[in-house]
C-alpha cells in the first residue's frame, strides 16, 4: 500500500471509529454488555453449570431458586439451594449464600473475598447400613471423576477476609444395628443455631487464622470453639473449646450397643484447650464434670448407677500419646443398685447387649488391628485420687430361700492415685453406714490395672443387725436368726492371683430362729456351736481363713467362704471337750473323761481336780449342758461287786453275833466260824471237813512230826468260793453306773456358790455298758450339748 493510501485509511479511522462520538458509543455498548452479562448472564451460567455439574459429575439433583449477581459490587448471591442425594433425600441446602469478591483479586492473583456469608445452611448427614456416610459417598464420587489423573488439580489461591455462617443446622442420622429385629435402629441428632466466624481465611499452607463457632444440640447442650483454624496441608484446630449442659441421653443409643441401659438424666460440662493436627489426632486440657447422672436397667427400668456430680478440675487427654490424666475426682452422691437374681446372675452381668467377642484358635482377640495384626495400644490412665462423699448402694439377693436386701449409705472417703503405668497400688480409705445402725470401713490398697496382681484389703463391719442376714444363714445351715448383732473384720490379700483371707466374726447375743428346709444348706449343729462359742457375756468370737486361686475359672468366693466357715464350726462341735479345754488351757483328753475304780463311784482326787477344771470352763459357756451316762462293765466291775456283796454279808452276820467290825475280812481267823457258816449256806453239799483236809500239810522230811493245818489258805479258799457265789444283777450294775454320774453332778453343783453349776445344767442319761476296759479304771465320757434341739 502506498503512502497516500495509508494516510487515507488513517483519516477514515479518525472520522468513523476513533472519533469522540464513536468512543462514547463503544464504551456505552461495553457497559451495557457488562451490565447485562453481570446481572443476567452470570446468574444463568452459575445456575446452569452448577446444576449440570451436580447431575453429570455427581449424579445428584441440584435445585437453585435464584442467583443474583452485581457486576459493579462484585457480589454473587445464591438463594434457596437444595442438593439431593442419589435416593432423592436432601443432602445440602441453604437459604442464602453471599459472595463479596474484591478487585484486589487481580492484584493478589487470588480469589479474594471481602465477605462470604452463608445463611441457614442445613446438612443432612447419615451413616448408612454399609458403614459409609452420605458425604463420604459424595466425596468418593468426586474422587472417581479424577481417578485417571496422576495428581489432583492444583487448588486456586483463595483469600476470604471474613467468612460467616449464621443459623446453620447439621442433622445426623445413624442406622445402628438392632439385636432384636432385622431393621436398624435409626438415631437422629441435630446441631442447630450454628454460628461460625472465620477471619483472614487462606489456602496457604501452614497458615492459621482466627475461627469461632458455637451451636446448640436439639436435645440439650451447647458447643463452642474460639481459636485458630488451618486448612492446609491438613486441617488443624487450636483453641478454647467448651461443652455446656450436654444432655447425655443423646449418647444412650450408642451405649446400648454395648450394654442394655437407659440414661435417665445426666449433663456433661467440659471447658479447656483443645488441639488437633496431622501429628495429634486430638488433645484436650481443661476441666470436666458430669452432673445428675442416673442410669437405669434397660430391661426393667430399675435404677442402676448414678451420682449427683463428678468433677475433674484438671483433665489431660492426649490421643497421640494414648494417655489420659486427671486431677483428683470429686464424686458426690454416688448411688447404685446391685441385684443377685434367682439363678445367681447379677443385674450388671445381664446388661451385656451382646456376647463377648470370640477368640481365635490361638486365643487372639478379634479386636486386633486389621492392618498390623497387633493388639491396639491401650490408654495409659492416671487419676490423681478420688474423693467420694455421700454415696449410697442398695444390695438385693433373690437367689436365697429368703430374699435379702440392705443398703449402704453415707459412704465417703478417698482413693489415692490410680495409675495403669505404675506398680504402686492405690490406697483406699472408705467408710459408711449400713441399714439403720451398722457401720462399714474399707481400708487397704489395690493395683489399678491388675487387681489380681496385688490387692490388700481390710473390711470392717460393726453392729450389723443379724436377723436381716437370715437369708444367708438359711442357705448356709437352714436356720433363721431371731436376734443379735455382728461385727466383722475381714482381711484379704491377693498376690499373683493367690488369695489369702483372714476372717474374724464377732456375734453379740446371737439367737437362732426357726429351721427351714433348704436343699443346699450344710448339716451343722448350730445350737451346740453357739453354746460352745458364746461366752458368759453373750459374745462369740470366731476366726477362720480362706485361700484360693482367683485366676481359676472355677473359683467361687462365696462357696469358699461357706466351706471354710462350715469347717470352722464343725471343728468346734466335733470336739467340744477339746474346745473347752483350749479355752482355759487344760488337757483336752482329761477334761472330757472321768475315771472310776472297779465297782466304785467315788471320785478320786485327780478326778475331782478334773471336775473343777470342767466347772471353770462351763462357767464361761453358760448355755452348755452336760450329759452324763454312767459307765459299767460286767467283766470289770462284776468281780469287785461280788467281793463287796460277800463282805456286806459277813458284816451282817457279825452284827447279828454282836461282833461288829469296821472292816471285816473274809480271811481273818477271828471270823473263820462266820465264814464257814456262810460257805455252808452257799454250798450245803460240800463238807467242811473234806475241805479242811485239803489244807493239811504233811512234813515228808520228819516222820514223827505231826501234820500242820494252813488256816489262812483254808479261809482264803472259803472266801473266794463265797465271793464267786455272789450274784451281780443288772440292777446292781445300773445302780453303780448312775451313782458314778450322780457323783460328778454333785461335785459340779455342790461347791462354792459363786462358781458352782446349777443342777439343771447336768442331765443324767441311761447308763452305758462298756464291753472291755483297758487299764485299771473305767472311763465316763462327758457329753456336751445345749438346752435346744438341733
Amino acid at each position: 500500500m502506498s503512502h497516500g493510501s495509508l494516510r487515507q485509511f488513517g483519516g477514515y479511522l479518525r472520522t468513523h471509529w476513533v472519533s469522540p462520538r464513536r468512543v462514547r458509543f463503544w464504551l456505552l455498548a461495553l457497559v451495557i454488555l457488562y451490565t447485562f452479562l453481570g446481572f443476567f448472564g452470570v446468574p444463568w451460567l452459575v445456575q446452569y453449570h452448577a446444576v449440570n455439574i451436580a447431575r453429570e459429575d455427581f449424579g445428584r439433583a441440584l435445585r437453585i431458586e435464584a442467583v443474583h449477581a452485581n457486576p459493579y459490587t462484585l457480589t454473587l448471591r445464591v438463594d434457596g439451594l437444595t442438593l439431593d442425594d442419589t435416593d432423592n433425600r436432601q443432602l445440602i441446602e441453604w437459604n442464602r449464600l453471599l459472595l463479596d469478591l474484591t478487585w484486589a483479586s487481580i492484584v493478589n492473583r487470588a480469589w479474594t473475598f471481602q465477605t462470604v456469608q452463608l445463611d441457614q445452611p442445613v446438612i443432612h448427614e447419615e451413616r448408612l447400613n454399609s458403614g459409609e456416610t452420605r458425604l463420604s459417598r459424595l466425596a468418593a464420587t468426586r474422587s472417581d471423576q479424577r481417578s485417571d489423573e496422576d495428581e489432583p488439580a492444583q487448588l486456586h489461591a483463595l483469600r476470604i477476609a471474613e467468612l460467616r455462617v449464621a443459623g446453620g443446622i447439621l442433622r445426623f442420622a445413624d442406622n445402628l444395628p438392632d439385636a432384636t429385629t432385622d431393621e436398624p435402629n435409626r438415631v437422629s441428632l441435630a446441631l442447630q443455631d450454628i454460628e461460625l466466624s472465620v477471619e483472614a481465611l487462606t489456602l496457604q499452607e501452614d497458615t492459621r487464622f482466627p475461627a469461632r463457632m458455637n451451636g446448640t444440640l436439639a436435645q440439650g447442650g451447647k458447643l463452642a470453639f474460639d481459636g485458630t483454624l488451618q486448612l492446609l496441608p491438613s486441617v488443624a484446630l487450636d483453641g478454647k473449646a467448651s461443652i455446656d449442659e450436654l444432655a447425655l441421653i443423646q449418647a444412650e443409643p450408642y451405649l446400648r450397643q454395648l450394654i442394655n441401659v437407659r440414661i435417665d438424666t445426666g449433663k456433661l460440662n467440659v471447658s479447656g484447650q483443645m488441639n488437633t493436627d496431622a501429628q495429634q489426632p486430638f488433645a484436650f486440657q481443661g476441666s470436666a464434670d458430669i452432673a445428675s447422672l442416673h442410669i437405669k436397667d434397660g430391661s426393667n427400668d430399675e435404677p442402676l448407677i448414678g451420682w449427683q456430680s463428678l468433677h475433674a478440675e484438671q483433665l489431660d487427654l492426649n490421643f497421640a500419646d494414648r494417655q489420659l490424666e486427671t486431677g483428683p475426682l470429686a464424686l458426690d452422691g454416688l448411688s447404685g443398685l446391685v441385684v443377685i437374681h434367682e439363678d445367681r446372675s447379677t443385674n450388671f452381668a445381664r446388661l451385656m447387649a451382646s456376647p463377648p467377642v470370640d477368640e481365635g484358635e490361638n486365643g487372639d482377640s478379634a479386636s486386633k488391628d486389621e492392618n498390623t495384626g497387633k493388639e491396639p495400644a491401650s490408654f495409659n490412665t492416671t487419676i490423681e485420687g478420688i474423693e467420694l462423699s455421700d454415696g449410697a448402694f442398695q444390695f438385693t439377693d433373690n437367689s436365697l430361700a429368703l430374699p435379702f436386701s440392705t443398703s449402704i449409705h453415707t459412704l465417703s472417703g478417698d482413693v489415692s492415685t490410680l495409675s495403669s503405668t505404675s506398680t504402686v497400688p492405690a490406697e483406699v480409705a472408705l467408710k459408711g453406714e449400713i441399714a439403720e445402725y451398722g457401720l462399714v470401713r474399707v481400708e487397704g490398697s489395690v493395683h489399678a490395672r491388675q487387681p489380681t496382681r496385688e490387692t490388700n484389703m481390710q473390711l470392717t463391719f460393726r453392729n450389723l443387725q443379724i436377723p436381716e442376714y437370715s437369708p444367708y444363714t438359711v442357705r448356709f445351715a437352714g436356720r433363721k436368726i431371731a436376734d443379735g448383732t455382728m461385727d466383722l473384720d475381714l482381711g484379704y490379700t491377693i498376690r499373683d492371683k493367690q488369695l489369702d483371707g483372714s476372717n474374724n466374726l464377732v456375734f453379740h447375743n446371737l439367737r437362732l430362729g426357726e429351721k427351714m428346709d433348704t436343699r443346699d444348706a450344710m448339716d451343722l449343729p448350730l445350737d451346740l456351736a453357739i453354746a460352745l462359742l458364746e461366752d458368759n457375756e453373750g459374745v462369740i468370737d470366731l476366726e477362720f481363713s480362706i485361700t484360693g486361686d482367683v485366676g481359676n475359672p472355677e473359683f467361687d468366693f462365696a462357696d469358699i467362704v461357706r466351706q471354710a466357715l462350715g469347717e470352722a464350726v464343725m471343728t468346734v462341735v466335733q470336739s467340744p471337750a477339746s474346745f473347752l479345754a483350749n479355752l482355759i488351757g487344760a488337757d483336752s483328753e482329761d477334761l472330757g473323761n472321768i475315771e472310776y475304780s472297779q465297782a466304785r463311784a467315788e471320785l478320786l482326787p485327780p478326778q475331782r481336780a478334773r471336775i473343777d477344771t470342767l466347772r471353770e470352763a462351763l462357767n464361761q459357756r453358760p448355755a452348755l449342758i452336760l450329759e452324763l451316762a454312767g459307765p459299767f462293765s460286767r467283766r470289770f466291775d462284776g468281780p469287785a461287786l461280788q467281793r463287796e456283796k460277800a463282805i456286806e454279808t459277813l458284816r451282817q452276820h457279825l452284827n447279828e453275833a454282836n461282833r461288829a467290825a469296821a472292816d471285816p475280812s473274809l480271811t481273818a481267823e477271828s471270823n473263820q466260824d462266820i465264814v464257814e457258816t456262810m460257805f455252808s449256806n452257799r454250798y450245803p453239799e460240800i463238807s467242811l471237813e473234806a475241805v479242811q483236809k485239803r489244807f493239811v500239810i504233811s512234813q515228808d522230811d520228819s516222820i514223827n512230826e505231826e501234820a500242820t493245818f494252813d488256816g489262812l489258805a483254808y479261809r482264803s479258799h472259803l472266801g473266794e468260793r463265797i465271793i464267786a457265789a455272789q450274784t451281780v444283777t443288772d440292777t446292781d450294775l445300773i445302780g453303780l453306773a448312775n451313782a458314778r454320774a450322780i457323783a460328778v453332778r454333785d461335785a459340779l453343783a455342790d461347791s462354792n456358790p459363786d462358781t458352782r453349776i446349777t443342777r439343771n445344767r447336768v442331765r443324767i442319761l441311761d447308763p452305758e455298758e462298756i464291753e472291755s476296759v483297758e487299764g485299771e479304771h473305767i472311763v465316763m465320757e462327758v457329753g456336751i450339748t445345749t438346752g435346744g434341739s438341733e
